[in-house]
């Protein structure tokens, strides 16, 4: 467990944050037993614990089949930058999230997928004051050795705040 103190802000109040997590490498062993099918419903179900930066970032999988998963986020204040804007990274790593497990979810074989390449365009601001916004991501190629996905963040209502592409090394247990 951490706890990080950030000094009062103009408004004379202290915001603290404390995170906690359960060990990932633990979640991963379990997952190595699973079927692909057992994995994704225990992602989506909350039985394997969201993954240290979910719990950071606070983010959670809703959906996940192979080629398409959702991550649910809610930008809060600690969320953003300097300007009220939800940091690029923040963003990133959200969208980032989503297309790995649309592209993990993909794979039939027990290989595991890493990202090598991410690109991330705003299309309006993202701030606390947009609510709920989900990762909507989509496999676009999975192939023997790479993959490539794409994803976006959108409101209830569709709108939509970025856009993202990534590719993927795919390693070990290939075709």
């Amino acid at each position: 467990m951490t706890q990080t103190s950030v000094p009062a802000g103009t408004d004379g109040e202290e915001r603290t944050l404390e995170v906690s997590w359960a060990d990932p490498r633990a979640a991963l062993l379990r997952a190595f037993g699973m079927s692909r099918d057992e994995l994704l419903k225990s992602i989506v179900d909350g039985d394997l614990p969201n993954p240290p930066i979910g719990q950071l970032l606070n983010f959670r999988v809703t959906e996940a089949a192979p080629g398409r998963a959702v991550v649910e986020f809610v930008p809060e204040e600690r969320h953003e930058n300097l300007i009220g804007v939800v940091a690029g990274g923040v963003a990133g790593t959200v969208l980032d999230a989503a297309m790995w497990i649309a592209v993990q979810a993909s794979l039939e074989d027990k290989s595991v997928v890493s990202t090598v390449s991410l690109s991330l365009n705003f299309i309006r601001k993202l701030s606390r004051e947009s609510g709920k916004v989900r990762a909507v991501a989509r496999t676009v190629h999975v192939g023997r050795s790479t993959a490539t996905a794409e994803s976006w963040l959108e409101d209830a209502s569709g709108r939509r705040y970025a856009q993202a592409t990534a590719s993927f090394l795919r390693m070990g247990g290939g075709e």
